[in-house]
């Protein structure tokens, strides 16, 4: 009885928050609450383990890395028997100061530039030593005293086994770094104290990529709360945490391994704090609160599937209460349908009558339309006439026709509002008319715009497609550029996959150029990459990698000789030679492979390792393949020891010359001598180390060297009153390169007031063979000076005979091999012959390397000019010239 006298709105109010608000707030409060708490620590979680993660990458890189490196530093040899003479800058003054390059100081900076070269985050190396000597790489320049013994960093190095520096900015580069020091004991004492600096900006910069959801990251703090890394605040590096958060963070070291809330720049935060065990560094983690929370968005599909439960539900429940209340609501809306649609006739009287006695609302509708009933029958009537004027109408027509009605009826002003709407409605599609007009023909030149715009998008389109293709590929073959090759590599060093690198250099490229032009060279390059790209494969990745090399990238599929048969049909698809404008070009080439991770997991070692084995190549005969191993390395660690020797050499007069007699086989007396190169305190054979010397281009200088000894030596004896023979001196097919080698000659010839005939020049044919044209000119030179040339070294290799009448020589010296071979021919008229030869072509001869007395005898009856070599002396110093100079020998 209670609801039969409530009113339906009242009723259905009740039942939607009887069934559906209370159980369903509940609900959703509950659920909201356990998934946002769920999701927080959740959070929590991922963050900890990144933050160990970063802290591990960060240790690993910087501190365990250079831990390592510094304690090997303090065991080398040239570090514990380091000089007490090297620089001391305690009493340092620019005007009086005079720097002093000792043999210890140079050992130990080429070890630091070693370390600086090979480790990219090493800013510099320092070593401070217990007198006060002090070291530094890339080299120290003071402009006031320095004393190493009373820095912070040396001094407290002495209390602790390693020490970590706190972060500071330097001084000329404004770089963010740290120092690692170490001390340096010998026999239980301390001599000094080993500094690595290492930059900070590149593992820095990765901390700062880390990103922790939409908007955390990762700062670093250190032991004593200097800020080394803020990514979202950068001029707070190297200021303290305390100073610019104001004290927010008094205790939060005590939150290690764990989070906690906090207020920073505006917002609310949670924080996530990890100590490194080994670094003492605090890597935090700062995260917007709302961004943990926003997680929880997600619950709102769960939400939506239960209110879609519970909204079933309340209908089911309600459809079933409704039933009883909206019955009479039903019949009575069926009446107003009829009433609606002018349909008086069919609708029955009692149906409202037995509603009408009801006392709700239903009840008080009933009455209202039993009252409607009148009003409705005249309605529909005058509606009628309404409508037979309404359809008579044709808006499309210029006139609309109006409505008229009588003055007497009741809808009068309904037809004044219609006409004066009609009258409107003509005004606006007058207007439309135009504007439509205006519309169509910007339309057409929106049309137009739109078609030139496109076109211009589809150009820029093209051109950014093209600059991606060049930006990754070489311009002349269209292979995968370096930075391709590196990228490619690193992602297989990065999957673990086994594999090899493969860098092949053509052999004798440059003498193509030099004869056929560039642009012939340019086309067999083209063909020699497309050769190699028909090889490539899922696991075959081909690049050009500058100039005439190419580097291979080799996946393995399987663990058999797949590589080994890969290597061999890349000679066998250039065996056939290449036909270029009726040219006939033989490829030949030489291959060095390094396989990784065998041989290294670094891409600059891979490579420097394919180097080194292409290198050995080349240096045993060329068109060959070899697999990089540490002898090779060894080689060149040796061929390096020896280039460092003999720029020592060159820095510190560490050369002397020897000089070998040349003696007449007519007259016994010694004609002249040649100057022979030795290091004065290494037993390194001048066979040795000429060859690298001739490689690096040091020959350059030594060849100045040399030129610069003689002529000097040469004075001193004329000066002494001995009355010196002709000296001659070797000179490198290199040497053809320094151009201003004929002035330096000249101008030392000058200086000293030595007679140019007393100058003889050495060169092999090498210099004819590869710069013919240049080499004749600059022997013609110096034969106008006076200066005799002759060509050493003859019947080593080439010893063509018909070219030598045409060259600018004087002298033609024989080479020992070839003697040997002559003089024990069991014909003895061949070297009569030869030499009978080259004297029509009015050349002196000098037989080498004679040792045997039966040698010296052949030689004599062949015609011989002169003989050097043992039989008569060894090279002798200086100081021993003037003892045999004027000796005749027996012959």
């Amino acid at each position: 009885m209670v609801l039969k006298n409530l009113s339906i709105r009242k009723k259905l109010i009740f039942s939607m928050l009887l069934i559906c608000l209370v159980p369903f707030s509940i609900g959703i409060v509950y659920i909201k609450g356990e998934t946002e708490k769920w999701l927080y620590q959740n959070s929590i979680i991922q963050t900890e383990t990144i933050l160990k993660q970063v802290a591990r990458h960060v240790d690993e890189s910087i501190l365990v890395a250079m831990k390592d490196l510094i304690s090997m530093l303090v065991l080398d040899e040239n570090i514990l028997n380091v000089d007490s003479r090297i620089n001391n800058y305690t009493e340092f003054a620019p005007e009086n100061y005079t720097y002093t390059d000792t043999i210890s100081e140079q050992k130990i900076a080429y070890l630091f530039k070693s370390v600086v070269d090979t480790h990219n985050i090493v800013a510099f190396v320092a070593y401070g030593t217990e007198f006060g000597g002090y070291i530094e790489y890339p080299k120290f320049n003071p402009n006031s005293p320095y004393d190493p013994r009373v820095r912070d960093w040396y001094k407290n190095a002495l209390t602790n086994d390693i020490l970590v520096s706190e972060p500071y900015e330097t001084k000329v580069s404004k770089e963010l770094v740290v120092s690692i020091n170490k001390k340096v004991i010998k026999d239980n004492h301390t001599i000094g104290v080993i500094s690595l600096t290492i930059r900070l900006k590149d593992i820095m910069t990765e901390v700062s990529s880390v990103i922790i959801g939409d908007t955390g990251y990762v700062s670093i703090v250190s032991p004593n709360n200097i800020i080394i890394n803020s990514p979202k605040n950068p001029d707070w590096v190297l200021k303290n945490m305390h100073e610019v958060t104001n004290n927010q963070f008094l205790d939060y070291s005590k939150f290690d391994n764990q989070s906690f809330e906090g207020y920073l720049n505006g917002s609310d935060k949670v924080f996530t704090l990890y100590i490194s065990p080994i670094s003492g560094w605090k890597f935090v983690s700062i995260v917007d609160k709302s961004d943990i929370l926003k997680q929880s968005h997600s619950l709102s599909g769960l939400l939506f599937i239960i209110s879609i439960l519970i909204a079933l539900i309340v209908i089911v429940f309600v459809f079933i209460v409704s039933s009883y209340i909206t019955k009479p609501i039903l019949t009575l809306s069926q009446i107003i349908k009829k009433m609606a649609s002018f349909n008086f006739d069919d609708y029955e009287h009692s149906t409202i009558d037995q509603f009408s006695k009801n006392n709700d609302e239903i009840g008080e509708i009933s009455n209202a339309l039993g009252g409607m009933q009148l009003n409705f029958i005249e309605l529909k009537n005058s509606l009628d006439h309404m409508d037979e004027e309404i359809k008579s109408i044709k808006i499309e027509e210029t006139s609309i026709k109006r409505l008229n009605l009588s003055k007497d009826n009741p809808f009068i002003g309904i037809a004044n509002s219609i006409n004066g709407l009609l009258d409107k409605v003509s005004s606006y599609l007058e207007t439309i008319r135009k504007y439509n007009e205006e519309i169509s023909v910007k339309n057409d030149m929106l049309i137009a715009s739109e078609e030139e715009l496109i076109a211009q998008l589809d150009e820029i389109n093209t051109q950014q497609i093209k600059i991606n293709f060049l930006a990754a590929h070489d311009p002349l073959t269209d292979l995968p550029n370096r930075r391709s090759f590196h990228s490619r590599l690193s992602d297989t060093i990065t999957k673990k996959t086994s594999g090899a690198v493969i860098l092949l250099d053509m052999d004798n490229f440059k003498s193509i150029n030099d004869t056929l032009g560039h642009i012939f060279g340019d086309k067999i390059l083209q063909i020699v990459a497309a050769k190699l790209t028909a090889t490539s494969q899922e696991n075959i990745f081909i690049s050009r990698f500058g100039g005439d090399e190419f580097l291979i990238l080799f996946e393995m599929l399987t663990s058999g000789n797949d590589l080994d048969a890969y290597v061999k049909s890349l000679f066998d698809i250039f065996t056939p030679p290449i036909v270029i404008e009726n040219n006939e070009i033989q490829v030949e080439f030489s291959m060095g492979i390094s396989r990784f991770p065998d041989d290294s997991t670094s891409f600059e070692q891979i490579i420097m390792n394919a180097d080194l084995a292409l290198y050995h190549v080349k240096n045993s005969g060329k068109n060959h393949f070899a697999y990089f191993n540490q002898q090779m390395a060894m080689h060149l660690k040796h061929k390096l020891e020896i280039q460092s020797i003999l720029q020592f050499a060159l820095d510190s007069n560490g050369f002397k010359l020897v000089y070998q007699p040349q003696v007449s086989l007519k007259t016994g007396k010694i004609m002249g001598y040649e100057a022979l190169l030795r290091l004065q305190n290494h037993n390194i054979s001048p066979a040795e180390f000429i060859p690298i010397a001739e490689e690096n281009g040091l020959i350059m200088p030594i060849g100045r060297k040399v030129t610069f000894m003689v002529i000097e030596q040469i004075a001193s004896w004329l000066n002494s009153g001995l009355k010196p023979k002709p000296i001659a001196i070797n000179f490198s097919v290199i040497q053809i390169n320094d151009l201003k080698y004929k002035n330096f000659l000249f101008e030392t010839l000058a200086q000293f007031n030595v007679p140019p005939e007393l100058i003889q020049i050495e060169i092999t044919e090498h210099i004819f063979l590869e710069n013919k044209s240049s080499a004749i000119s600059f022997m013609d030179a110096l034969r106008q000076k006076g200066i005799k040339i002759a060509v050493d070294d003859f019947g080593a290799e080439y010893s063509s005979l018909s070219y030598l009448a045409t060259l600018p020589i004087d002298t033609l010296k024989f080479d020992r091999e070839m003697n040997l071979k002559l003089l024990n021919h069991e014909n003895a008229e061949v070297m009569e012959k030869l030499i009978a030869f080259v004297h029509s072509l009015n050349l002196k001869i000098v037989a080498e390397g004679i040792e045997e007395q039966s040698h010296v005898q052949m030689l004599s009856l062949s015609n011989c000019d002169e003989v050097q070599g043992y039989y008569f002396s060894k090279p002798v110093d200086a100081n021993e010239v003037e003892a045999i100079n004027d000796y005749q020998y027996t012959i």
